[in-house]
C-alpha cells in the first residue's frame, strides 16, 4: 500500500514540476507563425534616420539598429515612446 501511495505522489509531483518548467519556456515570439504570418526579417532603418525609443518611467533610451517588428519595445512594464531624428546632410 505504501509503495502505491509513493508512486501516486511521485507522478503528481512530477506532472506539476514538468508543467511549471513548460510554462517557463513556452513563450511565443511576437508576430510569428502563431500570429498567422511568417517571422519578419530584421530591417535596418534608412541611414539618414536615427530611431530611438524612450521609457517615460525611468528615462532609459534605446537606439534602434535593426527593426524586427512594428511594435515598440517594452521597459518598466510599459511600451517605450518612439523618437525619430533625421540628419540634414
Amino acid at each position: 500500500m505504501r509503495i502505491a501511495i509513493a508512486i501516486m505522489m511521485f507522478l503528481v509531483l512530477a506532472s506539476i514540476g514538468l508543467g511549471m518548467l513548460r510554462s517557463l519556456g513556452g513563450g511565443r515570439p511576437h508576430g510569428g507563425v502563431a500570429a498567422g504570418g511568417a517571422d519578419p526579417l530584421p530591417v535596418a532603418p534608412p541611414p539618414d534616420v536615427r530611431i530611438t525609443f524612450w521609457c517615460e518611467n525611468c528615462g532609459t533610451e534605446v537606439l534602434l539598429l535593426r527593426r524586427g517588428s512594428e511594435s515598440p519595445p517594452r521597459h518598466c512594464g510599459e511600451s517605450m515612446i518612439r523618437r525619430e531624428e533625421v540628419s540634414h546632410n
